[in-house]
C-alpha cells in the first residue's frame, strides 16, 4: 500500500511550520536543525534553508508557494509540525514582519554566540569559499583585520561581508520581540547550546509546546565546522570586544536577564 501512499502525495496537504529557526549566522543552526530534525513528531524539509522570506521575488510569492517547500502531512498518526532554519531571517529587517503577516502566531527560536566568536567564523568561513562550487561568488580576499576595519570606517562592503553588523543582536531581535511577543521568541546561548546540548534540547521542546526529545537520540550533532588557519590577534580581539560591549548590554537589558555569551578569543 506504500505505493499507493505516494501516488495520492501531490494531493496530500503539506505540513505547516510551528517555529523557525532564524539565526544567528555561524551560531550553531546546523546542528540545532539536524538534532530537532530527530524528534519523533518533527518533519524537517529536506533543505535546512528555505529563504523564502528573504527572496528577491517574495513579493510576487504567496503562502502556498511557501508551504509546498515543508513535508506533506503523513498519512497515519498526528501531532506532527515541520520548521526550517535560515540565520538570515535574523539580519534582514524585512523578514520579522513578512513572517507575522502569514504566521503571526509563530515560534522564534534565536541561537546567539558571542559576537567576536561569530564575526571571526563568519570571516573563516567565506575565506574558504574561493574555489566552493556554489559560493565561489561570496569568496572574500580580506584579511580578518582588514574586513573588520573597513567595516568600521564606512567601506562599503556586501551585505554578507558585514562581520560587524551581523553582531548587533538586540536591533536585530527587538522587531521580533515587538511582533511575536516574548513568549514565543526563544533565545537560546550557544555556549549552553554546545556544552549541554541534550538540556538545551529539552528546553527548546518544552518552550515550543513539543513531547520532550526521546532520551537516548544523538545531541552531539556537529555540522559546518571548519579548520580555521589563522588566528585573531590579542589587539584585534580586545577591540571587538570593546566594540560589541555596549550592544551586549543592550541585549541583556532588552531580553530582562544577563545572557553570557562572552567565550575566550581565538587567538
Amino acid at each position: 500500500m506504500r505505493w499507493l501512499g505516494k501516488l495520492a502525495e501531490p494531493l496530500r496537504p503539506h505540513l505547516l511550520p510551528s517555529f523557525l529557526i532564524v539565526g544567528a549566522q555561524k551560531a550553531g543552526t546546523s546542528a540545532l536543525f539536524k538534532m530537532l530534525a530527530q524528534h519523533p513528531k518533527v518533519i524537517a524539509p529536506k533543505v535546512k534553508e528555505l529563504e523564502f522570506f528573504t527572496d528577491a521575488a517574495y513579493a510576487t510569492k504567496s503562502i502556498r508557494d511557501y508551504t509546498k517547500l515543508f513535508p506533506v502531512r503523513p498519512l497515519r498518526g498526528n501531532g506532527y509540525t515541520t520548521f526550517e532554519a535560515t540565520p538570515s531571517y535574523l539580519f534582514d529587517p524585512l523578514v520579522p514582519q513578512r513572517i507575522h503577516d502569514l504566521f503571526p502566531n509563530m515560534h522564534i527560536v534565536v541561537v546567539l554566540r558571542d559576537p567576536v566568536r561569530r564575526a571571526f567564523s563568519a570571516w573563516n568561513m567565506f575565506r574558504q569559499f574561493e574555489h566552493h562550487k556554489k559560493y565561489a561568488a561570496l569568496f572574500d580576499p580580506r584579511s580578518f583585520e582588514q574586513a573588520v576595519e573597513e567595516e568600521r570606517v564606512g567601506v562599503s562592503v556586501r551585505s554578507a561581508h558585514r562581520y560587524l553588523a551581523y553582531g548587533n543582536y538586540a536591533e536585530q531581535l527587538l522587531p521580533y520581540l515587538r511582533l511575536f511577543g516574548r513568549d514565543h521568541v526563544h533565545v537560546v546561548n550557544y555556549k549552553d547550546l554546545k556544552r549541554d546540548p541534550a538540556t538545551q534540547l529539552q528546553g527548546i521542546c518544552a518552550a515550543l509546546g513539543l513531547p520532550p526529545f526521546p532520551v537516548g537520540l544523538p545531541t552531539q550533532v556537529k555540522a559546518n565546522e571548519r579548520p580555521y588557519a589563522d588566528r585573531m590577534s590579542p589587539e584585534v580581539a580586545a577591540q571587538l570586544s570593546s566594540h560589541f560591549a555596549p550592544g551586549l548590554l543592550e541585549l541583556d537589558a532588552l531580553l530582562g536577564a544577563p545572557i553570557d555569551l562572552l567565550e575566550p578569543p581565538l587567538v
